[in-house]
């Protein structure tokens, strides 16, 4: 009966463990998505169903203590590092999309001579890692946080083993914008600071989903005017450049 109770419930914290096999299904996908409950599911699976944050994947340490013989599990932890700060300057950049984010770090990276490549999409990104196993330049990922949870797993060992491989994974490219000084609007700032305060739920089923219409709402009318699909020149321009890139440089050594 689980499809009727996820209908009738509202305003809800859910628990489901690993043992109710229809997390996998697409249909409980469709019903997560309409809801403005708060799922935590206990699974050692990755559901390519639901786009979920790298930052809302965590593991449970043990306390080593029992009680009525079951063993109390008491602290979480994030099972990916948040942040990896790329120490050597990487050689080739490797975006998830072909979008608006795409076209920045390209332009970025022809200016320093690095090679940068469209995945296609985030569930592409291994594959074509794969095809580059023989190579041992310097490679940065870059995808979106928000929702590349379900490919963490593999993309995570990847680069342990390799070596090679590093993963840059903010929320969104329109998060990079909004987090920088290129948009004075102290209501962004203070909804950059606690986003966890204004994005509703049921009507993002993303944080991503929540930036764009944020960035594309605030730029709209002015010269700054955001489109997900294709770059607007004006990013491009030097300043305007240098304070996004300023933002990004805490993390990848451009």
């Amino acid at each position: 009966m689980w499809q009727m109770l996820l209908k009738n419930l509202s305003g809800n914290i859910i628990f489901i463990d690993e043992e109710n096999q229809f997390i996998r299904q697409q249909e409980f996908a469709e019903l997560v998505k309409v809801s403005d409950n708060y799922f935590v599911i206990i699974t050692r699976e990755n559901l390519y169903n639901l786009p979920y944050s790298v930052e809302e994947i965590y593991g449970l340490y043990s306390s080593g203590k029992y009680q009525n013989t079951k063993q109390i599990y008491q602290e979480m932890y994030h099972i990916y590092p948040l942040n990896q700060d790329l120490s050597c300057k990487p050689e080739k950049i490797i975006v998830e999309d072909t979008n608006s984010g795409y076209e920045y770090f390209k332009a970025i990276s022809k200016e320093k001579n690095i090679v940068c490549e469209s995945a296609g999409g985030k569930t592409k990104i291994f594959a074509m890692l794969e095809q580059l196993k023989a190579e041992t330049e310097s490679i940065c990922v870059i995808a979106d946080g928000a929702a590349i949870g379900p490919e963490m797993d593999a993309l995570y060992k990847m680069s342990v083993e390799k070596g090679n491989i590093k993963l840059y994974l903010p929320e969104s490219f329109e998060w990079i914008i909004l987090s920088s000084e290129l948009l004075e609007d102290k209501e962004i700032k203070d909804i950059m600071d606690k986003p966890e305060n204004y994005i509703e739920s049921q009507e993002y089923f993303s944080w991503e989903r929540f930036f764009t219409k944020l960035l594309v709402d605030k730029t709209a009318g002015t010269y700054l005017k955001y489109q997900k699909g294709k770059l607007n020149p004006t990013y491009l321009h030097e300043k305007n450049k240098n304070i996004i890139l300023k933002n990004i440089k805490n993390s990848i050594d451009f």
